[in-house]
């Protein structure tokens, strides 16, 4: 499950052009939700901005996503998974799987139909980015104050949050009936990092350990044949980091002294 929620509300790019194809005027926050959904949804599983909203705005535009009502999130979506391989995406009809997805740690564009009114009063796209118990917490890229008190949203939903609300996976079925695909399931598989390890030396250092809560000194060594993290390259020297228990030891080694194992 993501850990921090990268959040973007559209209400704060009205002057991000966002023109419909026959060249009449929009924005990012007249018609970009689908935008900016997809890099809160992007952003969030990387846990790191992958995208800005006006680059993710300016992606959708070239790659001819930008549809006369909003985004074709399968357009986006499929482009940047070909561009960013690290990235993927399914669809689904069936809440079960968009709830299964959500727990094995994955985050979720859900389209809201016309139908019934849960995010928006017509169409929408919210990111639905994790399980609260049993229940489903949603961002609202068009999050505003005072929207989920609004009839009939108090009734459907479980509560409110700071970027939008939680509902119950029924109440999020209800609100994308007449939508297909109604969700879109995406995942991120980590690129792994290069390992290294230390054949022939032991190296000393005083160094930082830096736990979950705080930063303590400690002095510790690289044995013989550990692997280790490269986490910067100079010329001569590398910052490398190694487990310890409590957290991690980062400390200098010459390059010289580095051996890949990938």
């Amino acid at each position: 499950m993501a850990e921090k929620l990268f959040y973007y509300n559209q209400n704060d790019y009205d002057n991000l052009s966002y023109n419909k194809p026959d060249g009449s005027s929009a924005t990012i926050a007249s018609g970009g939700c689908g935008v900016v959904s997809a890099c809160i949804a992007i952003n969030t599983l990387a846990q790191k901005t992958v995208f800005t909203v006006r680059q993710m705005r300016d992606f959708a535009k070239a790659c001819g996503a930008r549809v006369y009502d909003g985004t074709d999130e399968s357009t986006l979506l499929t482009a940047f998974c070909k561009k960013h391989t690290a990235f993927s995406y399914k669809t689904s009809n069936n809440v079960n799987e968009l709830v299964k997805h959500l727990k094995s740690g994955g985050v979720a564009i859900c389209n809201q139909g016309d139908a019934f009114n849960v995010f928006s009063t017509a169409g929408h796209f919210v990111c639905a980015w994790r399980m609260v118990g049993s229940n489903i917490e949603v961002a609202d890229p068009s999050m505003y104050s005072g929207k989920y008190d609004k009839s009939p949203r108090p009734n459907r939903i479980v509560k409110k949050t700071a970027t939008g609300c939680v509902v119950t996976p029924s109440m999020m079925a209800k609100a994308t009936q007449d939508r297909n695909p109604a969700y879109y399931l995406i995942s991120y598989k980590k690129p792994d990092e290069k390992k290294y390890f230390v054949p022939d030396a032991t190296v000393k250092t005083a160094c930082k350990v830096y736990s979950d809560n705080k930063l303590t000194s400690a002095v510790g060594s690289v044995t013989k044949g550990e692997r280790v993290k490269v986490r910067m390259k100079g010329k001569v020297l590398a910052i490398i980091q190694y487990n310890i228990t409590g957290g991690y030891k980062v400390g200098l080694i010459k390059l010289a002294n580095l051996k890949t194992d990938r």
